[in-house]
């Protein structure tokens, strides 16, 4: 008798497990906010109105928390983020360089599923983002590099994108604009392509 018990005491052990965590994850399931981290790369550059100076995409990064509100197949995200760009600029006979800023950036954005269920989501979305510059430096001598020293600290842009969340894990691919300009002595406006992946802790 002894013996049967203790199979069934070991049969049922799982089934405790198994029932424990899916408490969570339908508690995951059924609230309509969540938070997570995300990490990111990124490809920036920068647009000039002087002639004689290009720009060509250079890799960055980024990194920070996410929180999302659900209504339905609609979702609102607001994002709080480190970032460091860098972009490559040719300016010709004064030779070529790299400019880069780090910044802290608040993107929020307004997002709708197009494909939905249980486990995974399709999602596009858009919105604005502002950005605050940390610090920056230019290693071109002469002017760019007095111009790229008079960043303005505060800037918005906008952004769109697509994304898939496969249960708690986020992927996301966008594209971010500027409405203002990094520099008014230059009037450079900054571009970046993104890369991200983020987590869902709840």
């Amino acid at each position: 008798m002894k013996t049967r018990f203790k199979k069934k005491k070991l049969l049922l052990l799982p089934l405790m497990a198994i029932a424990l965590f899916s408490i969570p994850a339908n508690a995951q399931n059924s609230s309509p906010i969540h938070i997570g981290l995300k990490a990111a790369g990124n490809f920036s550059s920068l647009s000039f109105s002087s002639e004689g100076l290009t720009s060509k995409y250079a890799p960055g990064f980024s990194a920070g928390a996410f929180a999302r509100v659900d209504i339905a197949r609609l979702y609102v995200q607001g994002e709080l983020l480190y970032s460091r760009k860098t972009a490559e600029l040719d300016a010709g006979s004064l030779g070529r360089a790299k400019a880069s800023w780090n910044s802290i950036e608040a993107p929020v954005s307004l997002g709708y599923k197009i494909l939905k269920t249980d486990r995974t989501s399709l999602r596009a979305y858009g919105g604005g983002v502002y950005s605050y510059v940390l610090n920056d430096h230019a290693s071109l001598l002469g002017e760019v590099k007095t111009s790229f020293n008079a960043f303005d600290k505060s800037n918005i842009g906008y952004q769109v994108g697509v994304g898939v969340d496969l249960r708690r894990l986020t992927l996301d691919l966008r594209y971010e604009g500027s409405l203002s300009n990094l520099s008014s002595q230059f009037k450079s406006r900054p571009s970046s392509f993104q890369v991200s992946v983020g987590f869902m802790i709840f």
